[in-house]
């Protein structure tokens, strides 16, 4: 028997072999789109194969890529290849017309591999995948056939979300190769080096990265899919098997917590089979398509717009936010505090373990650990009668909160019964008047004084920013519910370990950096112009001009009144809503005064205390002292105080109800003080809180003063973005 060479395997074969996710699509394709496919797949493996071989030469590898580069011109020069598998390209690419570029454009990426081993930035990144991925869609789609121009940059768009998801399955793979596919600069704003890929380390730092990275590959896979167009939909089952498939990838490395150093997230043959099945199952029901991407920019840096312009981007959508100031946060911000350089809030905010949305977020950004997070409810109080606790042992609803009622010691039997007649009621859905003020239903509820005293009226105040004499009782009946009669985790008072402005925002702006998308500071938008029934667009300050498809205002209403034409309902609504304030006191002390986070304080002009270094941690040489933070909700009585004699006010309360606090020395004070920290939460106001949609058919509102059936918190400010994505996503 001679010794001659075995014959080169048929692209069939090549394709059979690979075990690729791509390949595992071609069952669904008609027998003469299959053969082209596996055609086109064995070329694709085979240059890779080239590129990645540990037996050539990197001339031999240059030599073999050049090698199939002349085959391919040939075959367009219409004579015949010299490679057999080249030959049955040549037919493919006569059959399905498949331009020129594409093959280049795959022949090119391949060979970055030979000499590249590192991608500076994601645009160098972006051109790589373009050329390994993307322009792999856009042949196979003038193999699958297509109609619509769309369907080119749905090709585009998935081939990224495909070679994203094997760059982030494969790190530690690529890193034995000592290829980091990651952009280094990113890798470098994550504060971690290429040696944390190449060794593999794994830290906290390092999860965050990676969960970003998987962001991105989310929003193209969004993308992509509101790209897919109906008519050429029956056409790209193949594409969409593969969809399943990766996003399967996805799902199991976000499972895996993003360590893809040392958990396993390739999917095995029954999770492959599974997703395809899926697959199939959505394709054959027509599930529907959501609309194309849009273009959507974001007024307003605060929470709400924030919240959206997350919400959007993860969805596909490109977004553009235009933030006034230097910093985020809108109405519950930090600053740099000149004196001290401290980060402080403008004003204490706190969330609670019902605020579900804002969870969500947080965790959606992986930053829950920046909230310092109880065991169980657990509320200080000190007054005329001394100190007393309103804490829940660690039992289930509604067990906890009965204890909670039991051991607080401001309370009597009577109104102990008395509170818990009222909860009973609002369980049973019963609900106070629209038209009623709390005091009133307080009063035809039959709360006893004191119960109203020492619960009623100081949680009124810090959730509505109200007192009950004014307040809105269907709010606040809505914050009972949510806040004591839920779960007893949803009882729990969360407070953010870090300033407002960074609780969140500088991830959503490394998100929408990724994503291409982008935040804009210190852009005061000056001008709404109107064409009809839209808003054609918007100009800041400096004479830049914004056009977009959906414009999502996440102003506050004193600020958007005056963009909008004065004679439109909106800006009546504007005009109409009321302005409620609070108030600030910020003290730099030479001890410490409180062994707790905070205090309420019942009894008194002064409403909570804060302690920065329970919260924020520990400050070793305390060089400018401890701060604290008193606050005073619905602070009517002293906006148009004195700032001396406010503090004047708050040291004699201080002095009267901590005693630890006496010979204290004050060594730095501010006082803060915003007139329209939140809308007013009365009866009054409540019908003109307007919806999400507007007059206009592009322009959408978001904020907390909007009417989201919540009072103005951060809850409700980030349940009016989600709410206002959810509606431009769909319009």
């Amino acid at each position: 028997m001679s010794d001659s060479p075995s014959p080169a395997p048929s692209s069939a074969q090549i394709t059979a072999a690979s075990g690729s996710n791509l390949a595992l699509a071609f069952f669904s394709l008609p027998p003469e789109k299959r053969r082209a496919m596996s055609i086109f797949y064995a070329f694709c493996r085979v240059i890779d194969d080239i590129a990645d071989s540990e037996t050539l030469t990197l001339t031999e590898k240059a030599e073999q890529l050049e090698a199939w580069r002349q085959d391919i011109n040939r075959a367009y020069r219409n004579e015949t290849p010299v490679m057999p598998l080249g030959v049955e390209l040549g037919e493919i690419i006569h059959a399905h017309q498949i331009t020129h570029s594409y093959l280049e454009d795959i022949l090119v990426g391949v060979e970055t591999d030979l000499t590249k081993t590192r991608q500076a930035t994601f645009a160098e990144l972006e051109r790589y995948c373009y050329g390994v991925a993307s322009a792999v869609g856009l042949v196979s789609i003038e193999i699958f056939g297509y109609s619509e121009p769309q369907t080119r940059e749905y090709a585009i768009a998935l081939g990224m979300a495909f070679q994203l998801t094997n760059i982030l399955r494969d790190v530690k793979k690529d890193a034995t190769l000592d290829r980091i596919y990651l952009p280094l600069d990113e890798l470098e704003a994550w504060g971690l080096a290429q040696s944390d890929i190449i060794e593999s380390r794994w830290s906290p730092k390092m999860q965050q990265f990676l969960r970003f990275q998987h962001h991105r590959a989310r929003h193209y896979f969004a993308k992509s899919w509101r790209l897919l167009h109906p008519k050429d939909r029956p056409n790209m089952i193949a594409a969409e098997v593969m969809r399943e498939v990766y996003s399967g990838i996805l799902d199991k490395i976000e499972r895996k917590g993003f360590n893809v150093f040392h958990e396993e997230t390739r999917l095995n043959k029954f999770e492959k089979i599974w997703h395809i099945l899926g697959a199939l199952r959505r394709e054959k029901k027509r599930a529907p398509i959501p609309p194309a991407p849009k273009k959507v920019v974001i007024l307003g840096g605060g929470y709400a717009g924030l919240s959206a312009a997350t919400q959007l981007t993860l969805r596909g959508h490109a977004v553009t936010v235009l933030e006034s100031r230097n910093l985020f946060g809108g109405r519950a911000h930090s600053f740099i505090e000149p004196r001290t350089e401290e980060e402080t809030d403008n004003a204490q905010h706190v969330l609670m373990g019902c605020y579900h949305q804002s969870r969500a977020l947080l965790d959606t950004l992986g930053v829950s650990d920046r909230l310092l997070v109880p065991n169980s409810l657990d509320v200080p109080y000190v007054s005329n009668r001394g100190s007393s606790e309103l804490k829940a042992p660690a039992l289930p609803a509604p067990w906890h909160l009965l204890f909670a009622l039991i051991g607080f010691k401001e309370l009597s039997w009577a109104d102990r019964w008395s509170a818990a007649r009222l909860s009973i009621r609002l369980q049973l859905g019963q609900k106070p008047f629209a038209t009623e003020t709390v005091a009133a239903w307080l009063e035809r509820w039959k709360q006893t004084p004191n119960s109203i005293r020492a619960i009623w009226e100081p949680l009124c105040l810090a959730a509505l920013n109200e007192p009950i004499a004014t307040a809105t009782a269907t709010l606040f009946a809505t914050v009972i519910s949510r806040a004591l009669l839920g779960s007893a985790d949803d009882s729990k008072i969360l407070i953010s370990k870090v300033g407002l402005s960074q609780l969140f925002a500088p991830q959503v702006e490394q998100l929408l950096h990724l994503c291409g998308a982008k935040i804009e500071r210190n852009k005061v938008v000056s001008r709404f112009h109107f064409d009809g029934s839209r808003l054609a667009w918007v100009e800041t300050q400096d004479g830049a001009v914004y056009e977009a498809d959906h414009f999502l205002s996440a102003l506050p209403w004193n600020a958007l009144r005056g963009l909008l034409p004065a004679d439109s309902t909106l800006a009546t609504q504007c005009r109409a809503i009321k302005d409620a304030p609070i108030v600030s006191v910020q003290l730099w002390l030479d001890r410490l005064i409180m062994d707790r986070p905070f205090i309420g304080f019942l009894d008194s002009p002064l409403h909570w205390i804060f302690s920065s270094s329970h919260i924020h941690g520990p400050q070793p040489d305390a060089k400018n002292g401890y701060r604290y933070a008193l606050i005073v909700s619905g602070a009517t009585d002293l906006i148009d105080m004195p700032s001396d004699q406010i503090e004047a006010l708050a040291l004699r309360e201080l002095h009267r109800l901590l005693p630890l606090s006496h010979g204290t020395r004050v060594l730095h004070r501010l006082i803060y003080k915003s007139r329209a920290a939140t809308f007013a939460t009365t009866p009054e106001m409540e019908p003109l809180r307007p919806s999400t949609a507007t007059a206009w058919s592009n322009l959408w509102l978001a904020g907390d003063w909007t009417n989201t059936g919540l009072p103005a918190t951060i809850e409700g400010a980030i349940a009016s973005g989600c709410t206002a994505a959810m509606v431009i996503d769909q319009a």
